[in-house]
Formats: C-alpha cells, structure tokens, sequence
C-alpha cells in the first residue's frame, strides 16, 4: 500500500453515496446471480443501507440481511416502513463472522464491498467466507465483490474503512480454499471507472472527508452527485468496462460461485 493521507472512515451510519459505481456494481452482480437462481432465500452479508437487498426484493427474492452498524440496521427498517418489503426483506445486527442462521439454509448468498472491511480480530475475511459456505445449501449460488489490485489503495480506502485490497487471483482463491465452486469472474473498473475515480470522486472524498454530514450535503458537487438522471447516465457509461473485464486493470472484482 503507498502512504496517503491519514483520512478517518466516513460515518457509514450516517450516510452513503448511492453513486453510479455503486449502483453499476449491483446491477451487475444481480445479472450475475440471475441466471444461478431465479427465486429463493438469499442472505445478504452485510447490507450496509440495504440498497442491494431492496433491488433482490424488487427481483422476487426473499431476503436475510445482516449488518454490524446499528445505526444501518435502522435505516433498514425504516425504509422497510415505507416501502412495505416487511414480507420479502428482514435484517438483524450481526457480524457477518458470525452469522445468525443455521446450517444450509439459503438458496443464495451475496457479499458485496464487504470481505475489505473484517479485520482479523473479527475473524477476518476467510471466517466470513466459511460462515456464507454455512448457511447456504449444497449448490447454492453466491456473488461477492470486493475492490481490486493493492496497488490502488489511496485516501478512498482509508474514507472506506477498508483494511486491504485484492488480488484478483486471492480472492478466487478465498472462494476456491473455502467450499466454493468458481463460475464467472469478472474485473470492473477500467478505464471509466478509473478516470471517475480519479477526477471526480477521489477528489470529492478529499475536500469532504474532514466536513460534517450538513457542509458536504450541501456542496454542489454532492447535490450533483445525487441527480439521479445523471446518476444513472453515468452507470450506463461504466458498462463499457466489461469490454477489460477478464484483465486485472480495474478497480474491482465480482465472482459468482457455487457451494459445493
């Protein structure tokens, strides 16, 4: 890792950018967990805002969230009171080293920008793996995404709260040691995703990071970034990375697996 900038982890209680890499990238892992499992019980490994359960429910599965923020598991529930997913959609407090299921319960299982953060006193990132290969059935698909290549770290991690970047061929090989079957893996990122990073969104997290919640919501550039037109314009834009997507260059990377 090179040496940035101290940069305190964002309050991820507080809020999250819904931007259009976040939003790209569960769009594609939803394509990915698709044609693996049309319907059935998935649990979501650390939710974070629930954003990609609340798009599961959408797409007809039941979802079992789990999340360690407290203060995320409430803005769960508190979507759920308005959108009305109590019947498809349920979230705990739990570390998702830990998860709160029995064995071979779910059909699926997703994990998305999660493994980065368990650090090893929590048990680290093989601990959540094993967990997922526990609570899911013998062939039950998963799709995990993780940020790539160690070499990228910079302040945005630090922002994030992470404690490590990957290797494409170290995360394969988390799945792979663990119980899991690798189908498809795909690296995103590369090269809008990397110009995105650089020009617009690293640049925000440095003139921000050090602001409280009221100052940057009312910055232009975050106001901006939340123009939902926009947003998705620039998502579309981002799917032109999948032409590099079986090369190492992007910012992150998706696999789908089966338990074994």
């Amino acid at each position: 890792m090179s040496q940035v900038a101290a940069i305190n982890p964002t309050p991820w209680g507080e809020r999250e950018i819904r931007g259009p890499v976040h939003l790209f990238r569960e769009r594609l892992m939803l394509r990915l967990l698709r044609p693996m499992l049309d319907s059935g019980v998935v649990v979501d490994a650390g939710c974070g805002s629930g954003s990609f359960s609340f798009d599961m429910c959408k797409a007809g599965y039941r979802v079992h969230a789990v999340e360690l923020s407290e203060a995320f598991v409430e803005l769960v529930n508190h979507k759920m009171s308005r959108f009305g997913n109590e019947s498809q959609l349920t979230v705990q407090q739990s570390s998702v080293t830990e998860l709160p299921f029995e064995d071979e319960t779910f059909d699926g299982g997703v994990s998305g920008e999660v493994l980065e953060h368990v650090t090893e006193d929590q048990g680290g990132d093989v601990m959540a793996v094993k967990e997922l290969y526990r609570v899911m059935r013998p062939g039950a698909a998963c799709v995990a995404s993780v940020p790539l290549n160690p070499k990228l770290w910079d302040a945005s991690d630090e922002w994030a709260g992470h404690v490590k970047r990957y290797h494409r061929e170290e995360f394969v090989a988390l799945f792979e040691g663990n119980g899991f079957e690798v189908d498809e893996v795909i690296t995103w990122g590369f090269p809008i995703g990397r110009l995105y990073h650089r020009f617009l969104f690293a640049p925000w997290i440095r003139r921000t990071s050090a602001a409280d919640k009221k100052a940057v919501d009312g910055r232009l550039d975050t106001r901006t970034a939340g123009n939902r037109p926009l947003v998705e314009a620039v998502a579309w834009a981002l799917r032109f990375d999948r032409v590099f997507s079986k090369y190492p260059w992007g910012r992150g990377v998706i696999l789908s697996a089966r338990r074994r």
